[in-house]
């Protein structure tokens, strides 16, 4: 894996994640867009009068449509951190070569299973919305990854990744500018890595 830092790739993991689970939250607010607007159109006439009829009629086709708008952003973030976690216990098994690769896969397993589980107690415990719980989620992991390296480059920048996807912004635009915050982070980390000697 070369000398250097190698919480470059973690972060870049997290940024690229993001950007995928913004553009499937874009897709999904426009998928519900499109279903509301076909169910405008594939309303039936109700007589006058029926309200109670038009009620019980409509509800179904308004289930319908909305049924397959996309997922919401819990389960968005809950799975991007799945795949932001096997792939860094992934990079850092070839990277360390664990003497003890069952308990490696074993710790990697109960981590990913404890994601869901927080995620379940911030849901019931705390009452947060479904787009807070993951970056918080993700900010806990990214508070984890710099205990471990020992690094305060990556303690920063997990600041700067709560201060725009927690504190300022928990919608979408927070997660384009936390996920650039990521992949500046993991560039720099890379030049770090790898110094240009001059000439």
């Amino acid at each position: 894996m070369g000398r250097g830092p190698r919480y470059w790739f973690p972060l870049a993991l997290l940024g690229f994640a993001e950007i995928a689970l913004a553009a499937a939250q874009l897709f999904s607010g426009r998928s519900r867009a499109e279903s509301e607007s076909a169910n405008l159109l594939l309303r039936p006439a109700v007589p006058a009068g029926a309200t109670e009829y038009s009620r019980a009629y409509l509800l179904p086709l308004d289930d319908f449509h909305t049924a397959g708008s996309g997922l919401p952003p819990g389960p968005l973030w809950l799975a991007a951190l799945g795949v932001v976690l096997v792939g860094t216990a992934v990079w850092y098994g070839l990277a360390r070569r664990p003497a003890r690769a069952g308990r490696y896969v074993l710790g990697t397993a109960g981590a990913l299973l404890a994601v869901p589980l927080l995620d379940l107690v911030g849901w019931w415990q705390f009452r947060l919305g479904d787009g807070l719980r993951g970056p918080l989620l993700a900010t806990l992991g990214l508070l984890i990854l710099a205990a471990y390296e020992r690094s305060r480059f990556v303690l920063l920048t997990t600041a700067a990744f709560a201060l725009v996807a927690v504190v300022l912004s928990a919608d979408t635009a927070g997660v384009l500018v936390s996920a650039a915050i990521l992949l500046a982070a993991a560039f720099v980390a890379l030049l770090r890595a790898n110094p240009r000697s001059l000439p």
